[in-house]
Protein backbone atom coordinates (compact mmCIF):
# COMPACT_ATOMS: atom_id res chain seq x y z
CA UNK A 1 0.00 0.00 0.00
CA UNK A 2 1.38 3.24 -1.06
CA UNK A 3 0.65 6.55 1.38
CA UNK A 4 -0.10 9.79 0.33
CA UNK A 5 -0.42 12.92 2.00
CA UNK A 6 -2.40 16.04 0.60
CA UNK A 7 -2.15 19.20 1.56
CA UNK A 8 -4.82 21.30 0.41
CA UNK A 9 -6.77 23.59 3.09
CA UNK A 10 -8.93 25.69 1.90
CA UNK A 11 -10.75 27.70 0.51
CA UNK A 12 -13.84 26.06 0.06
CA UNK A 13 -14.25 25.55 -3.53
CA UNK A 14 -10.82 24.68 -3.63
CA UNK A 15 -11.09 21.54 -1.66
CA UNK A 16 -13.99 20.69 -3.73
CA UNK A 17 -12.21 20.88 -6.92
CA UNK A 18 -9.19 18.89 -4.75
CA UNK A 19 -12.02 15.86 -4.56
CA UNK A 20 -12.21 15.58 -8.53
CA UNK A 21 -8.55 14.90 -8.64
CA UNK A 22 -8.27 12.44 -5.55
CA UNK A 23 -11.69 10.71 -7.14
CA UNK A 24 -10.04 10.03 -10.45
CA UNK A 25 -6.66 9.21 -8.17
CA UNK A 26 -8.39 6.70 -6.61
CA UNK A 27 -9.57 5.27 -10.24
CA UNK A 28 -6.39 5.59 -11.75
CA UNK A 29 -4.33 3.80 -8.46
CA UNK A 30 -6.61 1.85 -6.42
CA UNK A 31 -3.98 1.15 -4.06
CA UNK A 32 -3.24 3.93 -2.67
CA UNK A 33 -4.59 5.86 0.53
CA UNK A 34 -4.71 9.21 1.48
CA UNK A 35 -4.45 11.12 3.98
CA UNK A 36 -5.49 14.73 3.98
CA UNK A 37 -4.47 18.08 5.75
CA UNK A 38 -7.53 20.49 5.63
CA UNK A 39 -8.62 24.02 7.10
CA UNK A 40 -10.97 22.83 10.25
CA UNK A 41 -13.95 24.48 8.68
CA UNK A 42 -13.81 22.03 5.97
CA UNK A 43 -12.76 18.67 7.20
CA UNK A 44 -16.09 17.18 6.57
CA UNK A 45 -15.21 17.37 2.63
CA UNK A 46 -12.13 14.83 2.43
CA UNK A 47 -14.29 12.34 4.07
CA UNK A 48 -17.13 12.33 1.02
CA UNK A 49 -13.94 10.22 -0.63
CA UNK A 50 -13.43 6.26 0.53
CA UNK A 51 -10.05 6.28 0.21
CA UNK A 52 -9.20 9.12 2.31
CA UNK A 53 -8.56 7.56 5.58
CA UNK A 54 -7.62 10.34 8.29
CA UNK A 55 -8.12 14.41 7.75
CA UNK A 56 -5.93 16.18 9.89
CA UNK A 57 -7.39 19.32 10.64
CA UNK A 58 -5.16 22.85 10.61
CA UNK A 59 -6.08 26.35 11.64
CA UNK A 60 -3.85 28.75 10.38
CA UNK A 61 -6.77 31.02 9.37
CA UNK A 62 -7.31 31.49 13.36
CA UNK A 63 -3.70 30.74 14.22
CA UNK A 64 -2.60 34.00 12.62
CA UNK A 65 -5.07 35.79 14.48
CA UNK A 66 -3.38 35.25 17.75
CA UNK A 67 -0.08 33.63 16.22
CA UNK A 68 1.93 34.91 20.04
CA UNK A 69 -0.54 33.48 22.47
CA UNK A 70 0.31 30.50 24.36
CA UNK A 71 -2.86 28.27 22.74
CA UNK A 72 -2.24 29.18 19.63
CA UNK A 73 1.70 27.41 20.17
CA UNK A 74 0.48 24.98 21.81
CA UNK A 75 -2.03 23.60 19.11
CA UNK A 76 0.58 24.09 16.01
CA UNK A 77 3.03 21.64 18.14
CA UNK A 78 -0.03 19.88 18.50
CA UNK A 79 -0.92 19.80 14.74
CA UNK A 80 3.12 19.59 13.56
CA UNK A 81 2.97 16.38 16.07
CA UNK A 82 -0.06 14.81 13.52
CA UNK A 83 1.73 15.60 10.92
CA UNK A 84 4.79 13.65 11.83
CA UNK A 85 3.03 10.72 13.28
CA UNK A 86 2.86 8.70 10.12
CA UNK A 87 6.24 8.50 7.13
CA UNK A 88 4.53 8.94 3.68
CA UNK A 89 5.94 7.45 0.34
CA UNK A 90 4.06 10.97 -1.28
CA UNK A 91 3.41 14.34 -0.25
CA UNK A 92 1.09 16.35 -2.56
CA UNK A 93 1.45 20.19 -1.58
CA UNK A 94 -1.49 21.22 -4.40
CA UNK A 95 -2.15 24.41 -2.68
CA UNK A 96 1.07 26.72 -3.64
CA UNK A 97 1.48 28.89 -1.01
CA UNK A 98 3.98 29.76 1.66
CA UNK A 99 1.66 28.44 4.51
CA UNK A 100 1.16 25.09 3.12
CA UNK A 101 4.86 24.73 1.88
CA UNK A 102 6.05 25.02 5.69
CA UNK A 103 3.95 22.04 6.28
CA UNK A 104 5.06 20.01 3.35
CA UNK A 105 8.81 20.58 4.92
CA UNK A 106 7.62 19.65 8.23
CA UNK A 107 6.32 15.86 7.15
CA UNK A 108 8.23 12.79 7.13
CA UNK A 109 8.55 12.13 3.70
CA UNK A 110 11.99 11.97 1.05
CA UNK A 111 12.21 15.31 -0.05
CA UNK A 112 12.39 13.76 -4.17
CA UNK A 113 8.82 12.32 -3.06
CA UNK A 114 7.13 16.03 -2.23
CA UNK A 115 5.36 17.23 -5.39
CA UNK A 116 3.89 20.55 -5.92
CA UNK A 117 3.32 23.51 -8.51
CA UNK A 118 6.51 24.81 -9.64
CA UNK A 119 7.99 28.08 -9.79
CA UNK A 120 6.32 29.76 -12.80
CA UNK A 121 2.51 28.11 -11.85
CA UNK A 122 2.86 28.28 -7.77
CA UNK A 123 0.45 30.97 -6.67
CA UNK A 124 3.51 32.33 -4.34
CA UNK A 125 6.77 31.05 -6.53
CA UNK A 126 8.56 30.79 -2.94
CA UNK A 127 5.94 28.36 -2.30
CA UNK A 128 7.72 25.66 -4.36
CA UNK A 129 11.15 25.43 -3.13
CA UNK A 130 9.53 23.30 -0.17
CA UNK A 131 8.72 20.32 -2.73
CA UNK A 132 11.33 17.89 -4.50
CA UNK A 133 9.45 18.17 -7.68
CA UNK A 134 7.88 21.07 -9.63
CA UNK A 135 4.52 20.16 -11.58
CA UNK A 136 4.07 22.59 -14.40
CA UNK A 137 0.10 23.57 -14.78
CA UNK A 138 -0.47 26.60 -16.12
CA UNK A 139 -2.50 29.33 -14.63
CA UNK A 140 -4.82 29.54 -16.99
CA UNK A 141 -6.06 25.86 -16.92
CA UNK A 142 -9.45 25.35 -14.92
CA UNK A 143 -8.24 24.56 -10.80
CA UNK A 144 -9.78 20.74 -11.43
CA UNK A 145 -7.19 20.51 -14.52
CA UNK A 146 -4.24 22.19 -12.88
CA UNK A 147 -4.86 19.41 -9.91
CA UNK A 148 -5.11 16.61 -12.33
CA UNK A 149 -1.96 17.71 -13.93
CA UNK A 150 -0.46 17.94 -10.19
CA UNK A 151 -2.14 14.41 -9.29
CA UNK A 152 -1.14 12.41 -12.12
CA UNK A 153 2.84 13.38 -12.21
CA UNK A 154 2.82 12.52 -8.86
CA UNK A 155 1.07 9.23 -8.91
CA UNK A 156 2.48 8.01 -11.80
CA UNK A 157 -0.86 8.32 -14.37
CA UNK A 158 -1.89 10.28 -16.97
CA UNK A 159 -4.86 12.38 -16.52
CA UNK A 160 -7.23 11.37 -19.87
CA UNK A 161 -10.51 12.71 -21.22
CA UNK A 162 -13.04 14.07 -19.07
CA UNK A 163 -14.18 13.06 -15.46
CA UNK A 164 -17.37 12.52 -14.24
CA UNK A 165 -19.03 13.61 -10.88
CA UNK A 166 -18.19 12.21 -7.73
CA UNK A 167 -21.58 10.20 -7.69
CA UNK A 168 -24.65 9.75 -9.56
CA UNK A 169 -27.23 11.97 -9.00
CA UNK A 170 -30.20 10.17 -8.12
CA UNK A 171 -32.80 12.87 -6.68
CA UNK A 172 -35.51 11.94 -4.20
CA UNK A 173 -38.03 14.56 -4.43
CA UNK A 174 -39.25 18.30 -6.11
CA UNK A 175 -36.68 20.15 -4.16
CA UNK A 176 -34.34 22.95 -5.30
CA UNK A 177 -31.93 24.31 -3.22
CA UNK A 178 -31.57 28.08 -2.81
CA UNK A 179 -27.95 29.46 -1.93
CA UNK A 180 -27.84 32.89 -2.01
CA UNK A 181 -25.16 33.40 0.87
CA UNK A 182 -21.57 34.80 -0.36
CA UNK A 183 -18.88 36.02 1.35
CA UNK A 184 -18.60 39.21 -1.18
CA UNK A 185 -20.85 41.78 -2.09
CA UNK A 186 -20.34 41.86 -5.54
CA UNK A 187 -21.26 38.47 -6.31
CA UNK A 188 -24.70 38.48 -4.54
CA UNK A 189 -28.09 38.56 -5.95
CA UNK A 190 -30.74 41.24 -5.53
CA UNK A 191 -33.01 39.94 -2.82
CA UNK A 192 -35.85 41.03 -5.09
CA UNK A 193 -34.80 38.65 -7.85
CA UNK A 194 -34.70 35.61 -5.32
CA UNK A 195 -38.41 36.40 -4.48
CA UNK A 196 -39.38 36.45 -8.01
CA UNK A 197 -37.44 32.95 -8.95
CA UNK A 198 -38.85 31.63 -5.63
CA UNK A 199 -42.49 32.14 -7.28
CA UNK A 200 -42.12 30.86 -10.21
CA UNK A 201 -40.78 27.74 -9.12
CA UNK A 202 -43.26 27.35 -6.36
CA UNK A 203 -45.72 28.28 -9.26
CA UNK A 204 -44.60 25.01 -11.19
CA UNK A 205 -45.03 22.92 -8.88
CA UNK A 206 -41.11 22.49 -7.29
CA UNK A 207 -40.21 23.11 -3.96
CA UNK A 208 -37.74 25.33 -2.70
CA UNK A 209 -35.71 24.90 0.07
CA UNK A 210 -33.29 28.14 1.11
CA UNK A 211 -29.75 27.02 3.02
CA UNK A 212 -27.96 29.49 4.90
CA UNK A 213 -24.91 29.53 7.05
CA UNK A 214 -24.27 33.36 8.85
CA UNK A 215 -27.08 35.05 10.94
CA UNK A 216 -27.12 37.58 8.08
CA UNK A 217 -28.00 35.07 5.33
CA UNK A 218 -30.38 33.16 7.95
CA UNK A 219 -32.31 36.59 8.16
CA UNK A 220 -32.34 36.87 3.94
CA UNK A 221 -33.24 33.35 4.34
CA UNK A 222 -36.27 33.91 6.43
CA UNK A 223 -37.65 37.10 4.71
CA UNK A 224 -37.54 35.14 1.21
CA UNK A 225 -39.32 31.72 3.24
CA UNK A 226 -41.99 34.14 4.13
CA UNK A 227 -42.29 36.24 1.29
CA UNK A 228 -42.08 33.55 -1.38
CA UNK A 229 -44.88 31.05 0.68
CA UNK A 230 -46.07 27.68 -0.45
CA UNK A 231 -44.38 24.81 -0.35
CA UNK A 232 -41.14 27.14 0.38
CA UNK A 233 -39.36 25.93 3.68
CA UNK A 234 -36.18 26.97 5.43
CA UNK A 235 -33.55 24.48 6.19
CA UNK A 236 -32.34 23.84 9.68
CA UNK A 237 -28.67 24.73 10.21
CA UNK A 238 -26.59 22.13 8.60
CA UNK A 239 -22.82 20.99 8.72
CA UNK A 240 -21.31 20.32 5.03
CA UNK A 241 -21.77 16.71 5.07
CA UNK A 242 -25.58 17.47 6.23
CA UNK A 243 -26.44 19.49 3.46
CA UNK A 244 -23.92 17.15 0.66
CA UNK A 245 -26.76 14.92 2.04
CA UNK A 246 -29.47 17.38 0.92
CA UNK A 247 -27.61 17.98 -2.68
CA UNK A 248 -27.65 14.48 -3.40
CA UNK A 249 -31.56 14.35 -3.10
CA UNK A 250 -32.23 17.48 -4.83
CA UNK A 251 -33.83 18.10 -7.83
CA UNK A 252 -31.30 20.86 -8.65
CA UNK A 253 -29.62 24.04 -6.76
CA UNK A 254 -29.56 27.39 -8.12
CA UNK A 255 -27.32 29.99 -6.15
CA UNK A 256 -24.43 32.07 -6.26
CA UNK A 257 -20.60 31.61 -6.65
CA UNK A 258 -19.81 30.08 -3.79
CA UNK A 259 -18.52 26.74 -2.48
CA UNK A 260 -21.81 25.14 -1.93
CA UNK A 261 -22.67 25.73 -5.86
CA UNK A 262 -18.54 23.96 -6.38
CA UNK A 263 -19.82 21.26 -4.12
CA UNK A 264 -23.14 21.01 -5.81
CA UNK A 265 -21.42 20.55 -9.41
CA UNK A 266 -18.69 17.62 -7.88
CA UNK A 267 -21.56 16.01 -6.76
CA UNK A 268 -23.30 16.09 -9.75
CA UNK A 269 -26.33 17.54 -9.10
CA UNK A 270 -28.31 19.87 -11.64
CA UNK A 271 -26.53 23.41 -10.91
CA UNK A 272 -27.80 26.93 -12.09
CA UNK A 273 -24.93 29.08 -11.13
CA UNK A 274 -25.56 32.86 -10.67
CA UNK A 275 -22.67 35.11 -12.06
CA UNK A 276 -23.26 38.27 -10.86
CA UNK A 277 -19.25 39.21 -10.61
CA UNK A 278 -18.24 37.30 -13.34
CA UNK A 279 -17.31 40.68 -15.45
CA UNK A 280 -14.70 40.99 -13.03
CA UNK A 281 -11.37 39.08 -14.11
CA UNK A 282 -10.69 37.10 -10.47
CA UNK A 283 -14.93 36.02 -10.58
CA UNK A 284 -14.72 35.02 -14.35
CA UNK A 285 -17.23 32.52 -15.39
CA UNK A 286 -15.03 30.43 -16.58
CA UNK A 287 -13.47 29.16 -13.66
CA UNK A 288 -16.92 28.21 -12.14
CA UNK A 289 -17.18 24.75 -13.45
CA UNK A 290 -15.21 22.95 -16.52
CA UNK A 291 -16.18 21.34 -19.85
CA UNK A 292 -17.36 18.22 -18.30
CA UNK A 293 -19.58 19.97 -15.97
CA UNK A 294 -22.87 19.03 -18.75
CA UNK A 295 -25.34 18.57 -15.42
CA UNK A 296 -24.28 23.14 -15.08
CA UNK A 297 -25.36 26.10 -16.06
CA UNK A 298 -23.53 29.54 -15.97
CA UNK A 299 -25.54 32.54 -16.14
CA UNK A 300 -23.39 35.93 -16.36
CA UNK A 301 -24.66 39.35 -16.74
CA UNK A 302 -25.42 41.25 -20.15
CA UNK A 303 -22.73 44.32 -21.05
CA UNK A 304 -24.66 47.12 -19.39
CA UNK A 305 -26.34 45.46 -17.11
CA UNK A 306 -26.75 46.21 -13.71
CA UNK A 307 -28.41 43.09 -12.61
CA UNK A 308 -29.15 39.33 -14.03
CA UNK A 309 -32.89 39.28 -14.69
CA UNK A 310 -35.15 36.24 -13.46
CA UNK A 311 -36.00 35.31 -17.09
CA UNK A 312 -32.26 34.38 -17.83
CA UNK A 313 -31.77 32.35 -14.50
CA UNK A 314 -35.70 30.40 -15.18
CA UNK A 315 -34.04 29.97 -19.44
CA UNK A 316 -31.19 28.09 -17.49
CA UNK A 317 -33.61 25.87 -15.37
CA UNK A 318 -35.92 25.35 -18.42
CA UNK A 319 -32.38 24.32 -20.26
CA UNK A 320 -31.40 21.86 -17.68
CA UNK A 321 -35.29 20.32 -17.64
CA UNK A 322 -36.01 21.64 -14.20
CA UNK A 323 -38.97 22.95 -15.68
CA UNK A 324 -40.69 24.42 -18.79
Amino acid sequence: MRRVLLVKTSSMGDVVHMLSAVREAQQQRPELRFDWICEEAFIELPSLLTNVDRVIPVATRRWRKSLLAVATRREIRSFLASCRARAYDTVIDAQGLLKTAWITASVRCPRQARFSFDWPTSREPLSSLAAGKGVHAPMHWHAIERLRALCGQALGYQPTGPITALESHRPLGNSVMFFHGTTRQEKSWPMQEWFELGRVLDQRGLDVQLAWGTPQEQQMAEMLTKAIGGRTRLVPKSSLAQLAQHLRSARAAVGVDSGLMHLAVALGTPTVAVMSASHLERFSATRFAPNWAAHARVVTRAHGMESIPVQQVLDACVDLGLTQ
